[in-house]
């Protein structure tokens, strides 16, 4: 064998041994890219720098803290560290239909910049779930609500036909639903629809 065959023999072997290292390093790349896009579709400021419309009155009222003034639920849940991931799954298939409807502009927004309409409904199963709210505390700081002996309007009349969406809204305005019969103490920042 002559130097030149020498040569072109060890610089093919020098290149069979570099594609596995290549190939290490582009996967480890294509694994932390995979992490780190992980890590951000979980914070609440994905959701409006991929689609600012509709999603900016959203987030913006998640990051209006408590020390804002601002009373929405976005915001105490903000307070207390828990992201919009927590409570709405980021399903496959949910994903798409979002994504499909902000592309296609298949949605309409409010003039508060809220969706129109908004179909999302929270439950006790939702609401109560294990590390969320404990359904004994809800309703034991509940008791005498407003100061009248055997008023809970955690434990209502009508069972659980009620979702805690009929009261309790993230995003908006909470509403006092007994009151569209009953004439409870109004949260502050709270509307209170009007008695029968």
């Amino acid at each position: 064998m002559n130097k030149e065959d020498a040569g072109s023999a060890a610089a093919k072997g020098k290149g069979k041994r570099r594609w596995p290292i290549v190939v290490g390093v582009v996967a480890v790349v294509l694994v932390c890219a995979g992490i780190g896009f992980n890590a951000w579709h979980n914070q609440p400021s994905f959701c409006n720098a991929i689609c600012h419309t509709p999603m900016d009155y959203y987030v913006d009222g998640y990051y209006a803290g408590a020390e804002t003034g601002h009373a929405s639920l976005a915001a105490a849940h903000e307070d207390a560290g828990v992201t919009c991931l927590q409570c709405h799954e980021a399903t496959l298939e949910a994903q798409v239909n979002e994504g499909t409807a902000w592309i296609s502009g298949a949605y309409s927004v409010n003039a508060d910049g809220s969706l129109q309409p908004q179909l999302i409904t929270a439950d006790k199963g939702q609401c109560a779930a294990a590390g969320c709210h404990e359904w004994q505390d809800v309703v034991a700081a509940t008791e005498n609500w407003g100061g009248q002996q055997g008023v809970n309007p955690h434990v209502s009349h009508q069972g659980e036909a009620i979702d805690c969406s009929n009261c309790h809204s993230v995003h908006g305005e909470s509403n006092m639903y007994c009151n569209a019969c009953h004439s409870y103490e109004v949260p502050a920042g709270w509307a209170s629809p009007a008695s029968n």
